[in-house]
């Protein structure tokens, strides 16, 4: 939807997004090359980043992994009198810098999609018709995708307008009827080809009415069978859409007179494709706000959401890419750039992955949204992969509303699942041929590593709808760079590796039990490179590369003790500190023999942190947690290096046989 102006159509668009859950097979329309980058966010960095600010939120989409943002070039903002040259590289006040925008986002390898739109800043508020800026309007899109298709090979793919089928965007912008988009979409059809042959025409989104339209609003398969009738079928190559929905993707809503699912939705596209002619399916705007208002959203939602939203829409064969509207908060209408005003309990300004702040520092630790670690999860996960198949769509009569579905390439795959509130299992059965899997939460960190034995495994699925990816496939290959063990089919390279040899290899740490991943910072939301081992978990800090911190070890002795229910504030401490023991005063707990001397010699605060309870017996051992990892006592070895062991904590929160999470 337009910027800015979003809270007039209120009363005509729903704006909580849903998608597709499509069970029926079709043949695709779409070529496999562009089926693999369907990650899109609208993006509009001219026109609502400063230029200052660009070069940062190209990082942060590079982060994300996007593969495809939606700029939107206004007309009205690039040429305000008809007699004046396009402003291509801004204003002033550092807005509006197309240029700048396009080169940074071309040059980070990142596909546009150039959105052309509205009428002429001059003819704004006359009620003339569109033959007295039609010449324009040629002139205006020539340019442009002369500049920046033909001329500096940044953007090959053109939407002509946004969302003509609503009065504010339509109609109010000198569309009056359905031929006036069509000699706009016509005109621009030639200007396109004309200025690079190479380029593909999309149609401007057409957005959803889920009320009855007032005037000169129109549904989508209203306004496109008004398209199609007019004869305008031939005007572009690929049908956008804007299929906002009531709520979740999976439920159904009334729509004026019958509830529909999203499948119901995109099976009477399908109906008109095949009437008029099959084109490939782009949601150029789609999604959820969080925001606290009625029918809002938590944040935590909106990334549940954000998952499950792509990955429905992608087992429909017609759907080629999603643009999730949008990248970026944005802020209260007429707020100034610094202020970063926003309205909590206002849909309009809360659809962002990432929230709007001013400076824009992408190492802030409030910046990043749970949605943008969710989407993040996706590109990660599934960036590289086919979709293979539909396991279970909400309906199948032994999974009643639970969702499963397959991407694959080679011998890899992931299969995204999650289960709705009123599902009839919550526990699921694989047979996935392979001997392990990573089974991996909604914002990618890893829930656990299960040995199959067999290829059969059960999973019990999480909380109703909250998604969680299964990894397998082939095991990595000996890296001649690195290390390869055989006993768990992992290996160790670069960094990691150095970091292993310099540290004590396999005795303090055990073998890898995963290769590389890339996970969520807890704190801050950042992507982390890090590989899990029998006794614990490397973190890679690149802000800090060159110095003794760029790798780090997880907090592994916490997350084991609050996996059993204990926060180790509240574990008692005692009053006095005996002989031959050291109290760290920033948890108040006792270091003692035979823990200390081991503690003192082999690396200390920075292997293992705070000790964060003092020695007890566990399981006939005497015991000891650390931030990092738990010392046990073995009697059994008195007077030898092994007396004191480091307990094997990844694999006690990471690894099971067969059954998971």
């Amino acid at each position: 939807m337009g910027r800015g102006r979003r809270l007039s159509v209120l009363v005509v668009v729903i704006l909580f997004a849903s998608l597709p859950i499509h069970s029926q097979a079709r043949s695709a329309s779409a070529d496999v090359a562009s089926t693999r980058t369907p990650f899109g966010v609208v993006g509009n960095l001219a026109i609502s980043v400063r230029t200052d600010e660009q070069a940062a939120v190209v990082k942060l989409m590079q982060e994300a992994g996007v593969q495809w943002s939606r700029e939107e070039i206004s007309w009205e903002r690039l040429q305000k009198t008809r007699d004046q040259d396009f402003a291509w590289v801004g204003d002033s006040g550092g807005f509006n810098n197309y240029d700048s925008a396009i080169d940074k986002q071309a040059a980070a390898g990142i596909n546009m999609l150039g959105l052309l739109d509205y009428n002429p800043a001059w003819y704004k508020g006359q009620n003339g018709t569109v033959d007295d800026w039609i010449n324009d309007w040629y002139t205006f899109v020539f340019a442009t995708v002369s500049r920046y298709g033909q001329q500096r090979n940044e953007v090959f793919t053109w939407e002509v307008w946004n969302e003509p089928n609503l009065r504010m965007y339509g109609y109010e912008n000198g569309l009056y009827t359905i031929n006036d988009y069509i000699k706009v979409l016509r005109t621009a059809q030639q200007a396109i080809r004309a200025a690079d042959p190479r380029a593909r025409i999309v149609l401007g989104g057409v957005t959803a009415v889920w009320s009855d339209p007032p005037s000169y609003n129109y549904d989508i398969l209203t306004y496109l069978h008004m398209l199609g009738d007019a004869g305008g079928w031939d005007t572009f190559d690929i049908l956008a859409i804007h299929p906002y929905r009531p709520g979740a993707p999976e439920d159904t809503f009334w729509r004026r007179d019958r509830f529909v699912d999203f499948d119901d939705e995109l099976a009477d596209i399908d109906t008109l494709l095949d009437h008029y002619g099959h084109k490939p399916i782009w949601f150029t705007e789609i999604g959820w706000s969080a925001y606290s208002g009625y029918e809002g959203h938590s944040e935590q939602e909106q990334a549940m959401l954000v998952t499950r939203l792509y990955v429905l829409s992608l087992a429909h064969p017609e759907v080629e890419k999603i643009f999730w509207y949008n990248f970026r908060n944005t802020a209260v209408a007429f707020s100034d750039y610094p202020d970063a005003a926003n309205d909590p309990h206002h849909p309009e300004y809360n659809f962002g992955l990432l929230r709007r702040t001013y400076p824009l520092d992408t190492r802030q630790p409030d910046l990043r949204k749970p949605a943008f670690s969710a989407y993040r999860a996706m590109t990660d996960l599934l960036g590289t992969l086919q979709f293979e198949t539909t396991v279970a769509d909400g309906k199948r009569p032994d999974l009643k509303r639970i969702y499963w579905y397959r991407w694959s390439r080679g011998d890899n795959h992931v299969e995204a699942l999650w289960r709705m509130p009123d599902a009839t299992v919550t526990t699921v059965s694989m047979d996935c041929g392979c001997d392990e899997v990573h089974i991996r939460a909604w914002d990618g960190h890893l829930l656990r590593v299960i040995q199959t034995g067999n290829g059969q495994l059960s999973l019990n699925l999480p909380t109703a709808g909250e998604p969680m990816f299964v990894q397998y496939g082939t095991v990595e290959a000996a890296n001649p760079a690195g290390l390869f063990f055989a006993e768990t089919s992992h290996g160790l390279s670069g960094r990691f590796l150095r970091y292993w040899q310099a540290h004590g290899s396999l005795a303090q740490f055990g073998y890898p039990i995963t290769g590389i991943l890339s996970e969520p910072d807890p704190s801050t939301g950042i992507a982390r490179q890090v590989q899990y081992f029998e006794r614990n978990r490397f973190e890679y800090f690149p802000e800090n590369d060159g110095t003794a911190y760029e790798v780090q070890l997880g907090l592994l002795g916490d997350n084991l003790l609050l996996k059993h229910g204990v926060d180790w504030h509240t574990l008692p401490v005692h009053a006095d500190t005996p002989p031959g023991c050291r109290r760290f005063s920033e948890t108040q707990h006792l270091l003692c023999p035979p823990f200390r001397a081991y503690w003192e010699t082999h690396g200390g605060l920075a292997l293992y942190g705070l000790p964060i309870s003092d020695a007890s017996t566990e399981n006939g051992l005497l015991v000891q947690y650390f931030e990092r990892n738990r010392f046990e006592e073995h009697p059994e070895y008195s007077g030898t290096p092994s007396e004191v062991l480091l307990g094997l904590l990844g694999r006690e929160l990471y690894s099971t046989w067969g059954i998971g999470p």
